[in-house]
C-alpha cells in the first residue's frame, strides 16, 4: 500500500510534457527565450474603461515605477523596488509617509502582479510555481486550438486564481484566454493586435463578448534601462 502511494506521488510529481512542449513552441513563435532575457526595461499603459496605469518595470532589479489615479482621482506616484517591497510614493504632489505610504506601495504591488500579467502571461508559464497541463485540442471558427491549464502553488498574490489558454495551432500565438479567479470572478477575453517591441511580440488589445476593451498603449520593450524613470523627480510615464 506504502509503495503503491509512492508511485502515485511519483506520477503526479512528473511534468506534463505535452504541455511543456506547446509553452516552448509559444515562447519561440513571441520571439524565443534570448528575446526575452534581453527585454530587461518594459514600460506601457494599461487602458482600460478610462482607467489608465502607466507602469515602468526593469525586470532585472525589481525597480518599478507606478502613475495612476485613485478612486476619488486624485493622481499618485509610486517608485519602489518589488524585491523589498520598499519605496516612496506622492499624492497629488504631497510625499506619503508611514501606514498611508504603505498602503500605496501595497496597492501599486497589486497592480504591477496584475497588469504585467495581462500583458506578458504567455512569457510566463514555465515560471517556478507554474503548474502547466495540457488541457486537449478545440477547434473554434475553423481553428485548431492546443488549450493549456494554468494553476499555481504557493505563488503570487492570489494563488487559487487558474487559466485556461488557448494557442492558435497555425500562428503559434495566444488568441484567447478564460480564467476563473480564487475571489470567484471569471472572465473570457479574445486577444489580438499582436506586435514587435524590441524583440518580443505582445499582443495589445484584449476584448470580451459583452465588448469590454483592454489596451496596452505607450509600450517600449529595451535592453536599455533609462535610470530617472525610477526616481519620483525623473522623466515621468508617458
Amino acid at each position: 500500500m506504502i509503495a503503491l502511494t509512492l508511485c502515485a506521488l511519483v506520477l503526479v510529481a512528473q511534468p506534463d510534457a505535452r504541455a511543456q512542449a506547446v509553452a516552448d513552441q509559444l515562447m519561440g513563435a513571441l520571439g524565443g527565450e534570448e528575446a526575452w532575457s534581453r527585454a530587461r526595461f518594459i514600460r506601457f499603459t494599461f487602458a482600460r474603461e478610462g482607467r489608465r496605469l502607466h507602469i515602468a518595470w526593469d525586470r532585472w532589479t525589481g525597480r518599478y515605477r507606478l502613475e495612476a489615479t485613485n478612486d476619488a482621482g486624485i493622481p499618485y506616484s509610486v517608485v519602489m523596488n518589488l524585491n523589498t517591497r520598499q519605496g516612496n510614493a506622492i499624492l497629488d504632489g504631497r510625499p506619503l509617509r508611514d501606514r498611508e505610504l504603505s498602503d500605496y506601495l501595497n496597492r501599486a504591488t497589486r497592480i504591477w502582479a496584475g497588469e504585467t500579467y495581462w500583458l506578458l502571461m504567455p512569457y510566463k508559464l514555465r515560471d517556478p510555481g507554474v503548474v502547466l497541463a495540457f488541457d486537449g485540442e478545440e477547434s473554434i471558427g475553423g481553428r485548431l486550438y492546443d488549450r493549456l491549464h494554468l494553476r499555481f502553488e504557493n505563488v503570487g498574490l492570489t494563488p487559487g486564481d487558474e487559466f485556461w489558454v488557448y494557442v492558435n495551432r497555425e500562428t503559434g500565438l495566444v488568441d484567447r484566454w478564460r480564467f476563473r479567479l480564487e475571489s470567484g470572478f471569471e472572465g473570457d477575453y479574445r486577444w489580438s493586435g499582436w506586435q514587435r517591441f524590441g524583440g518580443i511580440l505582445l499582443a495589445t488589445e484584449r476584448r470580451n463578448e459583452a465588448g469590454e476593451t483592454i489596451r496596452f498603449e505607450d509600450i517600449v520593450v529595451s535592453d536599455v534601462v533609462p535610470e530617472d524613470v525610477f526616481s519620483l523627480s525623473g522623466t515621468p510615464n508617458p
